[in-house]
């Protein structure tokens, strides 16, 4: 009997300092939700716990559920549903994750100030609201990255094989704030530092570092503003809707830069919203910081939506506030637009006395002067004055010009000069060149009786459109003209697989078998390409009947 009231006095003196226990912990309870990830097609792809750490949303979790996932919710302890909006960064090595979801967190943990030592106590957080804290005992404390805690606990009475449930979960010291989150593997129970998420941030490169590549949501915007412009630049080139929601979360962080509302109009023009994008640019007009930006973007959108006198306006509006020559360049390049091509020509030519880069105005002018019908001389003048302003050793950006006075060169009939600026083309404008192009040196090359590269030229044409018709025939008539007969019925022979009713085959393929021993055959082919409708048939029936 004595024993017994020893033992319900006991109980009943250690029972206040679990119920302070408990309520010191209540609030990181609060801060406690599941973490669900899913495909597009709503299956799902992992669970974890994590814990909201501010008032705006952000919150930590185990990486490991974000890996293949298109979308994440995360429940919260009320039971309320919010969308993961973005992550700001991750770490696989420690298994941790921070994000923000759309809207702000109904409760969140704040990161203890202090470290714990072996021996003391801590609190693992259930993501249950029915399940009672934990507790955790810390056995051994270890240092990363100079300044961070990584913590191996033990949890009373339980074997890592029986603690997975609890991925996640948040850890309290004993005045209710937040230690980390709880990880178990088979070895051993251990909990990462929370201040370790305050170098999971974004800057300008983290949307391409191969962790975060790894899932379809996006990541966040840094702070810092030209950081920022940097990961929107990134977001634009991986496209999708994430890119939409990169260019809104520009504009509602930096509400005075023009860059975010000049994105967005792109954007909007895409989808045929005219409306959108012109209030976006009256918006970026009204709130932007630079003025003549706003105004020059906004003449851009104007002139792609055709409202050339309305876009000129903006251009000059843009002149106004700072005289720089681009914004008159803008207006030049309207009036080539509407077609008013000899002031369009001279504003170009009076801006290449500015220290714009000028071998494109020289471009812009001579095109302008073609349309007015310039001499071939003229357009090879302002050609030739294009490349010169080029800085050398070339790079990419002068390949342009070398292509056109290329064009140009084999226009005069000057096929040796046409040539060398084609394959300085070549050369320069790596990775950019495609069948299109080899079929136009190939023509060229043949004009000037430059057979050789001419068929190698064709060749590679055919190598990277091998379906197109156009090529086969041309190097079939080609191979035939320089007596290579056996290769030209074969490449008529191919044109004709590939489409049974091309009339300039059979001519070419019934040419060589008239000249090769086979005229009856020869000539019924000839005869199917005048059937089809090809010009020149009546000419080579004539000779070979």
């Amino acid at each position: 009997m004595k024993k017994t009231i020893i033992l319900i006095l006991v109980t009943l003196l250690a029972m206040p300092r679990l119920m302070a226990q408990s309520a010191a912990v209540k609030k990181v309870a609060e801060a406690a939700f599941t973490l669900t990830t899913f495909k597009n097609d709503g299956s799902i792809v992992g669970t974890a716990s994590g814990v909201f750490i501010d008032g705006n949303g952000t919150a930590v979790s185990p990486w490991k559920p974000f890996e293949g996932a298109d979308y994440a919710v995360v429940i919260d302890a009320k039971g309320r549903r919010h969308q993961v909006d973005a992550i700001y960064g991750a770490n696989e090595i420690y298994d941790l994750a921070k994000f923000c979801i759309a809207d702000k967190s109904p409760a969140f943990a704040k990161a203890t100030t202090s470290r714990l030592a072996a021996g003391s106590r801590a609190w693992l957080i259930p993501n249950k609201q029915s399940d009672s804290p934990q507790p955790a005992t810390v056995k051994t404390v270890e240092t990363f990255m100079n300044r961070y805690a990584y913590y191996v606990v033990e949890v009373a009475s339980s074997r890592p094989s029986d603690m997975s449930m609890y991925e996640g979960c948040p850890v309290a010291t004993p005045d209710g704030t937040l230690l980390g989150l709880y990880h178990v593997s088979t070895s051993n129970q251990s909990v990462t530092d929370a201040h370790f998420a305050e170098v999971l941030m974004p800057d300008g490169m983290t949307q391409n570092q191969p962790t975060l590549r790894q899932t379809a949501i996006r990541t966040a915007l840094p702070a810092k503003l030209s950081d920022a412009r940097l990961a929107m630049m990134f977001a634009g080139e991986r496209g999708g809707a994430n890119y939409r929601k990169t260019v809104d979360e520009f504009v509602s962080m930096f509400p005075k830069q023009n860059d975010g509302y000049y994105a967005r109009a792109l954007l909007s023009l895409n989808d045929s919203n005219i409306t959108a994008a012109e209030a976006d640019m009256k918006t970026a007009v009204r709130e932007a910081d630079d003025k003549a930006e706003a105004h020059y973007n906004y003449s851009r959108i104007l002139a792609m939506t055709g409202k050339y006198d309305q876009a000129i306006s903006e251009a000059k509006a843009a002149y106004a506030v700072s005289p720089l020559p681009v914004y008159q360049e803008q207006e030049a390049s309207i009036l080539f637009d509407q077609g008013k091509y000899q002031q369009a020509y001279d504003m170009f030519i009076s801006l290449t006395r500015t220290d714009m880069h000028k071998a494109d105005l020289y471009y812009k002018a001579m095109r302008s002067r073609q349309q007015l019908g310039g001499t071939d001389d003229e357009l090879l003048a302002l050609l030739d004055s294009a490349v010169e302003a080029c800085d050398t050793p070339y790079t990419s950006m002068a390949a342009p010009y070398f292509l056109a006075r290329g064009v140009q060169h084999d226009k005069m009939k000057q096929y040796r000069k046409a040539m060398s600026d084609l394959y300085t083309y070549e050369a320069l404008a790596v990775g950019q060149v495609g069948a299109a192009f080899y079929h136009l040196r190939a023509q060229s090359e043949a004009r000037g009786r430059i057979y050789q590269p001419a068929l190698d030229d064709y060749a590679r044409a055919i190598v990277l459109d091998p379906k197109n018709l156009l090529y086969w025939a041309e190097l079939a008539s080609l191979t035939l003209k320089v007596g290579e007969k056996e290769n030209a019925a074969k490449a008529a022979q191919r044109c004709i697989e590939l489409d049974p009713s091309y009339p300039d085959a059979y001519l070419i393929l019934g040419i060589v078998q008239a000249e090769t021993g086979k005229k009856a055959e020869g000539i019924r082919n000839i005869e199917k390409a005048k059937e089809l409708g090809n010009a020149q048939a009546d000419s080579f029936l004539k000779k070979y009947k």
